[in-house]
């Protein structure tokens, strides 16, 4: 009986996680969504916003480099504050996201002399 009272309620907590995800777009609805549906499908894809993960500051030198080489329009400061404040929250960066170099003593032996 415990079982299927846990079964239960991880499959209700799975549909309502799913419901906190917008349909159309993939984005997770919490406060300021809105604007990254808006500002952010007009150029690329959401799945592009979703995959890249960032803190608050890095986040902010994305969008200035899109404004600067990629005519992203400039928004005004209070939806920018949303926007970031929401990318922050929900797209923060993962911990080991990329794997870490080779070390030396694994990477292949050279075979080209220098002379």
């Amino acid at each position: 009986m415990r079982v299927l009272f846990i079964f239960i309620a991880l499959l209700l907590s799975i549909e309502l996680n799913a419901s906190d995800i917008d349909n159309s777009s993939g984005l997770i609805k919490s406060s300021g969504w809105e604007h990254v549906r808006a500002q952010c499908g007009g150029c690329h894809s959401y799945s592009l916003v979703i995959s890249q993960r960032a803190d608050r500051n890095t986040w902010l030198d994305i969008i200035r480099w899109m404004q600067k080489t990629q005519n992203l329009w400039q928004f005004r400061p209070e939806i920018e504050v949303q926007i970031i404040d929401y990318l922050a929250i929900n797209y923060p960066p993962k911990p080991n996201r990329r794997r870490p170099p080779i070390l030396p003593s694994l990477m292949p032996i050279s075979t080209d002399k220098v002379q």
